[in-house]
């Protein structure tokens, strides 16, 4: 394990080896998943959305689900840490910054997880406030990066954690990225050359879905692992039955899906995210539909609504089955013990 294994679990005192986390995934993600994840020994994470603005109904889900959690963790003292981490997307963040700060001050989760920023300053100032009020309870700050430069400026930013996630992921990354077998390595050598000074732990992220790719991600430099489309086929997942069928049943991963922001042009969602992000999700015939009405110079508009695309990483074809989310902690960890062990790594 690499020592920055060793100051994970400096961080976060209640998890195990090899740290699993879920994906913060806005929309799929709630406080029964992160409860859960934290209670086999993961660190559960609760994507939050991207509006915290005083009237935003994501501000008031979130005090909802942090609520929740602390009831489920039976947690009374209202000062004590919460055992789980809550991810925002920030590109908006200059509008809700001290709502949502101060929201993290009364509920304490031990982590709090940033992505899609529009300009750095929204992460270099929220970064700042989160620590400043985090100081109390040790609070992390874990940013998701998907370039050697992005690393670079979350650490000059004061990220204490990053997030290498490669471009195999589902969802939302950087439009332009490489796989994790490439991109991780890089990361990992440029922290120990440019920063020797700090240990700051890498999260792998990116095509993951058991103990094997947990194994390779450990080799490859990682201090812990994030999953996300394993997770989205859990059973405390609040994905439809219909849409863990979909991910059950996709195989083929490098053909069945696809990176590109053509899925937000058909969610009719693509001013929302910042131009240099793109997501991967599972190609289906609402795409083929999309195409024929571009091919016809019509105005595509067909299925705009989140139902019509399924978010998923190149290695969706590996799951067969919903498992509580429990069970997908313990027995990755479980499976990449036992590889660890068999290659004397």
């Amino acid at each position: 394990m690499s020592p920055g294994a060793e100051t994970l679990q400096q961080f976060f005192p209640t998890t195990s080896r090899p740290l699993i986390c879920n994906a913060p995934m806005a929309g799929a993600t709630n406080a029964r998943m992160a409860v859960a994840v934290t209670q086999a020994g993961g660190l559960g994470l609760i994507g939050a959305g991207a509006d915290f603005t005083a009237s935003s109904p994501e501000l008031a889900n979130l005090r909802q689900q942090l609520i929740y959690a602390r009831q489920l963790l039976g947690i009374v003292n209202s000062n004590a840490s919460l055992p789980i981490g809550v991810g925002c997307l920030t590109m908006k963040s200059d509008a809700w910054k001290d709502n949502f700060v101060q929201l993290v001050s009364e509920y304490r989760p031990v982590a709090v997880w940033l992505f899609a920023y529009t300009h750095r300053s929204q992460h270099t100032e929220l970064i700042q406030a989160l620590q400043t009020a985090g100081r109390d309870w040790g609070l992390k700050v874990i940013v998701q990066v998907g370039t050697v430069e992005s690393a670079k400026e979350a650490i000059e930013d004061g990220a204490d954690i990053l997030s290498v996630q490669g471009s195999d992921a589902g969802g939302h990354q950087f439009k332009q990225g490489a796989g994790l077998m490439a991109l991780l390595p890089e990361v990992s050598d440029m922290v120990r050359r440019e920063y020797p000074e700090k240990n700051i732990p890498l999260l792998a992220a990116g095509g993951i879905m058991d103990g094997r790719g947990v194994a390779a991600a450990l080799m490859l430099g990682a201090s812990g692992i994030v999953m996300g489309t394993r997770f989205l086929c859990t059973t405390e997942c609040p994905a439809s039955d219909q849409v863990k069928a979909t991910l059950i049943a996709t195989h083929d991963g490098a053909s069945s899906t696809l990176k590109s922001r053509v899925h937000d042009e058909i969610q009719g969602n693509s001013g929302f995210w910042p131009s240099q992000y793109s997501g991967r999700a599972i190609v289906s015939d609402v795409h083929g539909k999309w195409d024929a009405e571009l091919d016809k110079d019509e105005n595509p508009d067909i299925a705009r609504a989140p139902s019509s695309i399924v978010w998923a990483g190149a290695g969706v074809g590996q799951i067969e089955s919903v498992l509580d989310a429990g069970s997908v902690v313990t027995g990755t960890q479980a499976q990449a013990r036992q590889l660890i062990q068999a290659f004397n790594m």
